[in-house]
Order: structure tokens, then sequence, then C-alpha cells
């Protein structure tokens, strides 16, 4: 079958996955997850139903519904900084005490991240500095265990966090996320060999588990190299130093940082809309004594408190929407 369906055939595709996973599986899904799978899988039932399946698996094995997740209320430290949403504070990535050792390594590499406001749609737009990363940096410091827990944990702060209040905007369920690449600074350097296993290991659990989870990616300030070698597809744009007017299409100027063409500053966070993460070594972040040597990315008291706190792992029960997208 194609993936183009009209709104009756998805109707009965949708009744025909939901009738299959109820003969199966215990767990109950929402249309949106259904329709979620289902995209992924080009309409095929079957395939979708496995990997509903093989998900819900993984997340039992992995004990993912029970990682902790940053809210304004329980006051854990951001592993991305944030800026403009209702359930989380502005903030900074800083070095607390809660954190663990494996983290602050990470965020040495990483050149600069921010979950930064809604695109036109109401999705999340996450910012990225990829010009900055120090893949060298985190291919021979940092293991696969390590960046691919910080990349799990990262996510389920996204959908349980952030996404609701793209749900309430948009008025529909919303499961996927607007990123911006600034390619600014990059060069050869940068293409690691052991970054790239890194990089590789997270695609696949990206793939696998949190499937059409990318509504679109914005390549900007890109070598002439990437636009002559990429086209641009229907949620892939790879632009090069005149990128403004395209971003402008999809994000409101007041919520498209200045230094991407748009107007906003956010003046009152340090760093502006997108903080660079200091490139000289007197600068990095230093973990203390304080900070676990676990590979994940709060420290073990925090993560075993998580099993028995519902505080630590959603949203207190006042400030959840009434409805949600991910239950």
């Amino acid at each position: 079958m194609g993936s183009q369906k009209t709104k009756k055939e998805e109707q009965l595709l949708i009744q025909e996955l939901k009738d299959s996973l109820s003969q199966s599986i215990d767990n109950e899904f929402s249309e949106a997850q259904l329709i979620q799978f289902l995209q992924a899988n080009v309409w095929v039932v079957d395939d979708a139903k496995q990997q509903l399946m093989d998900t819900v698996n993984w997340r039992k094995e992995m004990n993912t519904d029970r990682l902790p997740v940053a809210t304004k209320h329980n006051k854990l430290p951001l592993l991305v900084a944030c800026r403009g949403y209702k359930y989380i504070e502005d903030a900074n990535f800083s070095v607390q005490p809660e954190l663990s050792e494996s983290v602050i390594r990470i965020a040495n590499c990483i050149g600069g991240d921010c979950f930064h406001k809604f695109d036109k749609e109401g999705h999340p737009i996450l910012i990225d500095r990829t010009g900055y990363h120090n893949t060298k940096e985190m291919g021979n410091n940092v293991t696969t265990a390590e960046i691919t827990n910080y990349q799990i944990s990262a996510n389920e702060f996204l959908n349980r966090v952030i996404m609701p209040e793209g749900c309430e905007r948009a008025g529909k369920p919303i499961h996927s996320e607007t990123i911006i690449f600034d390619c600014t600074n990059m060069s050869l350097w940068q293409f690691h060999m052991n970054a790239m296993y890194h990089l590789k290991a997270i695609a696949e659990i990206v793939q696998h588990y949190y499937p059409e989870t990318l509504h679109r990616l914005f390549i900007v300030n890109a070598p002439s190299a990437f636009v002559v070698m990429f086209k641009t597809l229907a949620k892939i744009h790879v632009l090069g130093s005149n990128f403004q007017s395209v971003l402008l299409e999809y994000i409101n100027a007041e919520d498209l940082p200045d230094f991407l063409g748009g107007k906003c500053t956010c003046k009152h966070m340090p760093g502006g809309c997108v903080p660079i993460i200091a490139q000289k070594s007197k600068d990095k972040f230093v973990a203390t004594d304080k900070n676990d040597k676990v590979p994940t990315v709060y420290n073990s008291q925090i993560m075993e408190a998580a099993i028995h706190d519902d505080e630590l792992c959603k949203l207190s029960p006042e400030s959840m929407p009434s409805t949600t997208c991910y239950d």
C-alpha cells in the first residue's frame, strides 16, 4: 500500500491496528500514537504493530517511563537550555549536584543546544550550534552508553514536559519537533569516526523507538558542498547563508533568534537565545565529587528515587493540561 491515504482509509487502518494490538498486548494506545507508528511504517499495519510492540518491550526493559525529567515543580537541573515554555523555567545547563559526571562531560562536547519556543504550527524548536561541537572529545571521552542515555533522557523531557504545550497550542496531538542545525564554524576536523559511531547508535534508538518525531530540519550556514550534495526534501532544508527568509516562513520572527534572522534576543538569560558552550579549557564545566560517575544523566540517588516518586517522572497533576498527547 502507498503512503497516500484518504481519511476513510486511514481510519480503517487505525482501527485494524487497534484491534490487532488488543489481541496481543494489554497496553492502550491513543489514536495519535497509532497514527505516529503507522506513518513511520507507510501505513503497513503489521509493521506498525511490530514496531509498537518492540517499543513497549524496550521501554519496559529500560524502565524508560521512570526516567526523571526536569520540571518547574521538581526543580531538577536541565540537560539542555530552555527558553519560553510553560512547564519548565528558562534556564541554562549548569553543574548541579543532582547531575552525573558523565552528563557534564557530554555538555562540554556540545557546542550549544537550546529548546527555544515553538514554530507557527505548534512544534517545539530545538536549535543546535552544530559548528561548535567538539566531536573529537566526544568520540574519545564519552561512551556510547553515556551518550545514548543522554539522548533518551532528552527525548523523554521533550515528550513529557514540552510537547504537551505544543498540543495545547496546536489544538491537536503534536509528536514532532522542528530542529535547526547552525553550521557556523564547522570544519572537517569535526567528522570524527568514534563520534560518528555514537551518532549512529543515537539514530538507531530514535528511529526504532521514537519514530516520526522530526517535523522539519533546517541546516543553515551549511558549507557549499552540503548545499550541492543534498537536495531539499519535504522535511529537510539544507541552506547556505541566505536562509533567513526560509526560516521565517515557518517560524514567527518573535520566536526566532536574531542571529538566525529573527527578532528574539532572550536578553533576560546569560548567553541569549542559544548560549555557546565555552570553547577554552579554562572555561569548561567542571564536575565535583558530588557528581556520581555513572552512565545515567542524574546521580544514583535521583535515579533510585524516581522509581517510586511520580513527581520526578512527569508534570505534577496541577500543571497537567486537560488533554495531553503523551499519556
